[in-house]
């Protein structure tokens, strides 16, 4: 079999507009593992924020993987075990934060299967506690709620606004940090060096499969770099601009079943 692995994103990408799985798509994804292929969802979101999909999917079932946080921890969802994972210090969290600040966004982080953040009724941190289907807590103080490290460090605000400092925003950081978009109004802070490709290829390497035999379908900015990884990427119709350029392929939306129409195009065995 030419492919041995399939990475998904989640939002726009595996999930239609009215965040549902389609029993296409779900059908082909059971296929797919049925002849053997790993499934591996790659979301920004935390690792409790795909338990509904990773089971939708059969993964314990058919040993496939999460990668979550962008990357900063990959579980095997079989076994429970981590992978891999890389976190930020708490002054590294500490230095977001202040910086946060200093341009009015909203931040967040994740503890047990809980959002804090001082912003609880920020309409993008709702967001963020609706997609994943967790408990929000406001904390008087997101300082002193940090007590070891962590994931991310998810910061918000209107995307124009986002848009607009973005770069500003990450300059002081350098290289000492990952930092980007993630959707137009998220802002994601990771430990150097983390993002989907990079942990893609650390489990990759670990299962015995080559970068030519990933597959990998997403359709927003931190999906870049796995579009670009993978031996075949592709991009949802619904992508970014900057993703369709890169893209080996371009399918169909994630509301009609471009992960399924893709995949019955190039796996053999495969019939949606």
């Amino acid at each position: 079999m030419k492919y041995k692995l399939i990475a998904l994103d989640l939002d726009g990408t595996l999930k239609n507009s009215k965040n549902k799985i389609t029993p296409k798509t779900k059908k082909a994804l059971i296929q797919a593992q049925e002849l053997g292929m790993k499934i591996v969802l790659a979301s920004g979101r935390p690792t409790p924020g795909l338990r509904h999909e990773a089971k939708e999917l059969e993964l314990e079932k058919y040993e496939g993987y999460i990668l979550s946080f962008n990357g900063a921890r990959v579980v095997d969802v079989k076994t429970g075990e981590t992978v891999y994972e890389q976190t930020l210090t708490l002054e590294e969290a500490k230095r977001a934060y202040e910086r946060s600040k200093e341009y009015q966004l909203s931040c967040m982080t994740y503890k047990d299967n809980m959002i804090m953040t001082e912003d609880i009724d920020d309409k993008y941190v709702c967001i963020e506690g609706q997609i994943n289907d967790i408990e929000k807590k406001k904390v008087s103080s997101f300082i002193d709620c940090l007590e070891e490290p962590i994931h991310k460090v998810l910061l918000t605000g209107d995307p124009d606004y986002v848009g607009n400092i973005e770069a500003e925003f990450k300059a002081p950081f350098g290289d000492t940090l990952s930092i980007y978009r993630s959707a137009p109004f998220f802002i994601e802070v990771m430990a150097q060096g983390i993002d989907k490709a990079a942990s893609l290829d650390r489990l990759v390497k670990t299962l015995g499969i080559r970068q030519e035999e990933v597959i990998a379908f997403g359709d927003g900015y931190n999906d870049l770099n796995m579009i670009e990884y993978a031996g075949l990427g592709v991009a949802m119709d619904n992508a970014v601009d900057g993703v369709k350029e890169r893209a080996d392929m371009i399918t169909k939306s994630h509301d009609d079943d471009g992960i399924a129409y893709t995949l019955s195009q190039v796996i053999e065995g495969i019939d949606v």
